[in-house]
């Protein structure tokens, strides 16, 4: 009996000299960690610095108008500079293939938009740095009306028109105009026709979407979930947690007094039947998908 009772103690007297020191160990180790979390939560208080989810990031996507002639929209949704700009692109404009050119319309009709992102982005890239994603999304107009709802904004037709022109299309005596979402595309159609150049037309576009966001931000917040519900009818790149990415960061947007929503042009050349982008355009994408 006291072979084994000596044998016992023996064996507890091990056990304790191994569990002592691990349960020693993993105390201070929390303790450690309550103390960095305290640390740093008193350190917040005082700098009054809390990150909210989205305010960091800055996603790049280019908007597919899927028709006859493909309509595109570059869009930048900046977080920490609470900017949103659109910049419309032609269908004509020419971008690099492993062939030689093509042009956006034509890429799309033919390889889809996901391969118009990739010859956009290589037909940009400088080869020094490589260009963070561009996304996609596209959808019938159709679809976009169904995604922006039953918004409607005053435009100013003579922001883009001439006196002249707007007098052509109607719009000489009150040149401000009450614009429904489902209106939009017919709309942006008669601006268009009283413009001349390719590059002109896509401005048109992009002001007329950036109006949309400018005059009703809650639409930046609603659309990730209207895409959703609408996925059926739309081609996209975004998987769902990129989607959720967006979602933060527009919604943050939403909430941003300080919010600017603008649209900016790619200067183009006519060179026979497409558009190139001069270098002051490739510069103004380059800047906007950096």
């Amino acid at each position: 009996m006291r072979s084994r009772a000596g044998v016992f103690w023996y064996s507890l007297g091990l056990t304790l000299l191994l569990l002592i020191p691990l349960m020693a160990v993993t105390l201070f180790l929390l303790y450690q960690r309550q103390q960095q979390q305290e640390l740093r939560q008193a350190a917040a208080e005082r700098g009054g610095v809390q990150v909210e989810q989205g305010s960091q990031d800055c996603w790049r996507m280019l908007l597919v108008v899927q028709q006859e002639q493909p309509a595109f929209v570059l869009v930048r949704a900046d977080g920490p500079a609470r900017t949103v700009t659109l910049c419309a692109l032609p269908g004509e404009l020419q971008v690099s293939a492993p062939a030689g050119t093509t042009t956006l319309a034509d890429c799309t009709l033919s390889a889809g938009p996901g391969r118009a992102v990739q010859l956009l982005q290589q037909t940009l890239a400088t080869g020094e740095t490589a260009l963070p994603p561009l996304y996609y999304l596209a959808a019938t107009p159709a679809g976009w009306v169904d995604f922006v709802g039953s918004s409607s904004v005053r435009f100013d037709t003579a922001s883009l028109l001439g006196k002249e022109a707007r007098t052509a299309l109607g719009y000489g005596e009150e040149p401000v105009v009450e614009v429904a979402a489902s209106g939009a595309g017919a709309f942006i159609e008669r601006l268009q026709s009283g413009l001349d150049t390719p590059g002109e037309k896509a401005a048109a576009r992009a002001a007329v979407w950036a109006a949309f966001v400018r005059q009703d931000p809650e639409l930046l917040a609603a659309m990730p979930e209207a895409w959703r519900g609408y996925s059926a009818r739309t081609l996209t790149d975004l998987l769902a947690q990129d989607l959720a990415g967006v979602e933060d960061t527009l919604t943050w947007l939403t909430g941003q007094s300080a919010l600017t929503v603008d649209y900016c042009v790619a200067a183009t050349v006519r060179q026979g039947g497409e558009v190139a982008l001069t270098e002051a355009g490739s510069q103004t994408l380059y800047a906007l998908l950096q």
